[in-house]
């Protein structure tokens, strides 16, 4: 966090800084009788006038934008900042990666949800549920978390895809499993080349377009 300064102008006494507002005062005062008195002075004055208002506005505009995420392929994040968010937040910083992938995603994340925090559209119409799983890096998911997705994900949610992403890793049994039932599994050195080195997610799961698309795209 920035701090202000204590040295220089800063330390000045308010009762210098009342002067220099009061001489400023009377210098604008003169300035702006003199623009007055020319025949533009109106218009200038105006002129200056809109532009002042126009400061006011954009101002917290761009305070407001430079707080948001940044936009598009720039967009990462370390497995360091993955590591400190909570729960809600990690699932939200996958639903950024997957807009920035160029999903249509939604966060639906909460009490109930039957195995889907993100659920995103692909641009081909194809739906696909996002389990997250935010642990230490040396936990693990395991099979009974595959085998709930599993039971829902195409049922409830009429997906075709599932995907489990995780700051851990998984057991044995889970990555056995995972892929039978049409699961993909990001751990964390998966996570990392999607989050953090920008990797598109299906070029790290390897899903392709559909085969009415690719045909379409070697017929051109």
């Amino acid at each position: 966090m920035r701090t202000r300064g204590t040295g220089g102008w800063v330390a000045l006494p308010w009762w210098v800084w009342g002067l220099f507002a009061m001489a400023a005062i009377v210098a604008a005062g003169r300035g702006m009788a003199t623009l007055w008195a020319h025949p533009a002075g109106p218009w200038v004055m105006t002129g200056l006038g809109v532009g002042g208002l126009g400061m006011l506005y954009v101002g917290p505009g761009r305070r407001a934008l430079a707080r948001r995420p940044v936009p598009g392929a720039a967009l990462r994040y370390s497995l360091t900042h993955l590591d400190a968010l909570g729960d809600r937040d990690f699932e939200l910083a996958v639903h950024r990666l997957l807009r920035r992938d160029g999903f249509a995603a939604t966060h639906v994340g909460k009490a109930g949800d039957k195995g889907a925090d993100v659920i995103a559209v692909d641009r081909w119409g194809r739906t696909f549920v996002v389990q997250c799983k935010r642990l230490r890096r040396d936990r693990k998911v395991g099979d009974q978390d595959v085998q709930r997705v599993n039971g829902t994900y195409r049922h409830d949610h009429g997906a075709a895809f599932a995907v489990i992403v995780t700051t851990g890793g998984f057991t044995l049994p889970a990555l056995a499993s995972g892929p039978g039932y049409g699961i993909h599994m990001v751990d964390r050195g998966g996570l990392e080349q999607w989050a953090d080195l920008g990797m598109p997610l299906y070029g790290l799961l390897g899903i392709a377009a559909p085969p009415h698309q690719r045909r379409w795209q070697l017929s051109r």
